[in-house]
């Protein structure tokens, strides 16, 4: 009698969320680089957060974009270095960005970027699919930040 070996097998459903996640952030950083924006994708990622509302908190910015304080801080500390963020400190914890004039001359060339990933990939989906796709994250994300 043979025994059949057993091996581990992740969850599909996580996995493919994570492999889906790393292509379409490996997309975004061609993308910028095409564009010539000298940006990461955290930092694309905290500028799109800044042109939706400017002057906020590091931690607010932290959970709009699904980030650790400490990335975003060091994240922001890179955007000062570009000369593309300011801060001013609330607290001894606590600081607010605010966007430079030099990030709000990019603002047009980072949306078109932001249009251009986002189109990408709309056009794979049916509008169903798509319907479907961002009801099924939005329960994701929903249920498990509680």
């Amino acid at each position: 009698m043979k025994t059949e070996k057993k091996t581990y097998q992740s969850p599909a459903l996580g996995c493919m969320l994570g492999s889906a996640n790393q292509i379409l952030l490996g997309e975004l950083e061609r993308a910028l680089k095409e564009a010539k924006l000298n940006l990461t994708t955290v930092e694309y990622l905290v500028l799109r957060a800044l042109y939706s509302k400017d002057g906020i908190r590091q931690c607010e910015i932290g959970d709009m974009v699904g980030r650790d304080k400490a990335g975003i801080c060091r994240c922001v500390t890179g955007l000062i270095k570009k000369g593309l963020v300011i801060t001013e400190p609330v607290s001894y914890k606590c600081l607010k960005v605010y966007l430079t004039d030099k990030a709000r001359l990019i603002q047009p060339k980072v949306m078109q970027v932001a249009e251009s990933r986002h189109q990408g990939l709309v056009d794979l989906l049916t509008p169903e699919e798509l319907n479907v796709f961002n009801k099924v994250l939005e329960k994701i994300i929903i249920t498990k930040s509680k």
